[in-house]
């Protein structure tokens, strides 16, 4: 479940939402005068956007080396095919 906090109840209760967001696969969005700074997220859920960015980056990477001498369009289409891989 998505929670809502301020930055001053997480340094108030910070084992608690660290039991909620491990156990119970909470997300908190910590926020200072009403705007949001920072996510408190699953290390799984954390683990698994970095992996989806490094292949993400890793694909763009591949598609930079095989597009040399390809015409404009026809790279657009394969970073456009590379975001739609990567799950984007």
């Amino acid at each position: 479940m998505l929670k809502k906090v301020s930055a001053i109840k997480v340094r108030q209760n910070l084992g608690q939402v660290m039991n909620e967001v491990a156990l119970k696969s909470d997300e908190y969005i910590v926020e200072r005068a009403g705007k949001p700074l920072v996510a408190i997220i699953p290390i799984e859920k954390y683990l698994s956007m970095k992996r989806e960015r490094d292949e993400f980056f890793r694909m763009y990477e591949e598609l930079q080396t095989e597009a040399t001498g390809g015409d404009e369009e026809s790279i657009d289409k394969d970073v456009e095919e590379a975001v739609s891989a990567a799950g984007r």
